[in-house]
């Protein structure tokens, strides 16, 4: 005769089996939500690198340019000549005046950078106090030849940091203000828009910034058929609009 089991009553103190089986159920709770955790995790869009030191004002002295985008030519971030390019607060490239374009200037602003690129926010222009350094001018060009790339054409502004993610679907109407505020144009890789420091500026088959028709191919998957051109440190993905096709 088998010795009698112990009744199981649901408000008393828990038996053994209850006990087995409360401690199965919690081990599979937690199982589930740590697995769904990575999941989720796993499948989440990377933010990049970029920031925008909105905390903390700089001054950069340089030699102000319209073209192809406003910008700065710098000794002042690490001492080789770099190109800033400049933006308002907003989804707008900054305003300057004439009278200052091809000048010794001083530029302050907060700072927005991602690997070696960098745009300031600007919060002043005013000539500057100090001697230019001599050869901050000379600008090298080298022409990389034709490309065939797939990716995602993308504000900079934003992918340098204004916006984290700065790229994808969700960014779309953005990017399309961005652009349509003269905020230059950039151009990432397929797989490199999340987690990659490299994005040439995107320019046309002159080396001019693109019309308003080409918005709607922003942050969405392209072919596109150009060239690669180096001016100074900024990289260049010269292309026509008739040579960019959506994917």
């Amino acid at each position: 005769m088998t010795s009698p089991q112990p009744l199981f009553i649901g408000w008393s103190a828990d038996p053994p089996r209850r006990r087995r089986l409360l401690g199965a159920g919690l081990a599979l709770a937690c199982g589930g939500a740590v697995g769904g955790g990575l999941v989720l995790a796993g499948g989440r869009i990377a933010i990049g690198t970029g920031v925008w030191d909105m905390g903390q004002a700089r001054t950069l002295r340089g030699v102000l340019s319209s073209s192809p985008y406003p910008c700065l030519r710098t000794l002042d971030l690490g001492g080789s000549a770099r190109t800033v390019f400049l933006a308002t607060d907003g989804k707008a490239a900054a305003p300057l005046r004439p009278e200052s374009l091809d000048r010794w200037v001083a530029v302050s602003g907060t700072l927005i950078t991602r690997g070696l690129h960098a745009m300031l926010a600007v919060e002043g222009v005013e000539p500057a106090r100090y001697i230019e350094p001599p050869g901050l001018r000379v600008v090298a060009t080298e022409d990389h030849g034709e490309v065939l790339l797939t990716g995602e054409i993308l504000d900079a502004k934003c992918w340098f940091g204004a916006m984290r993610p700065g790229y994808g679907k969700p960014h779309k109407a953005c990017a399309a203000l961005c652009a349509r505020g003269g905020l230059p144009l950039a151009f990432c890789r397929i797989g490199e828009c999340g987690a990659g420091n490299e994005a040439p500026l995107f320019l046309d088959a002159d080396g001019r910034p693109h019309k308003l028709d080409v918005l709607p191919l922003v942050a969405d998957p392209v072919f596109v058929r150009g060239r690669l051109v180096s001016v100074g440190n900024v990289m260049q993905l010269r292309a026509a609009l008739a040579d960019i096709r959506r994917l």
